[in-house]
């Protein structure tokens, strides 16, 4: 059962670089152009789109600042700290 809970953090782990590396390449628009790139965006929008649907954009001057991202990441986090801590209480190791 060790390894049900390894891949599960494994699966969290390479999603929350997928989010990382989908915002990096939606802050460079020249590297957009790339197919891995694309790929990025496409694979973290579906998660992304359920926050910048619901918060706009911060105004600041004649610059916004989209908030939602940094929103959608600590939920991501706080639901991979609370699947770990339930697999880890259903497999005895606390």
């Amino acid at each position: 059962m060790d390894v049900l809970a390894r891949l599960v953090e494994w699966m969290f782990s390479i999603y929350w670089f997928v989010l990382l590396a989908g915002a990096v390449v939606e802050m460079v628009p020249d590297v957009r152009q790339y197919r891995v790139a694309r790929w990025f965006i496409e694979l973290s929008t579906p998660y992304l789109r359920i926050f910048r649907r619901n918060i706009r954009p911060l105004s600041i001057g004649r610059m916004s600042l989209d908030i939602s991202w940094m929103i959608g990441v600590v939920v991501y986090l706080v639901i991979e700290a609370g699947v770990d801590t339930t697999l880890a209480q259903l497999l005895g190791k606390y």
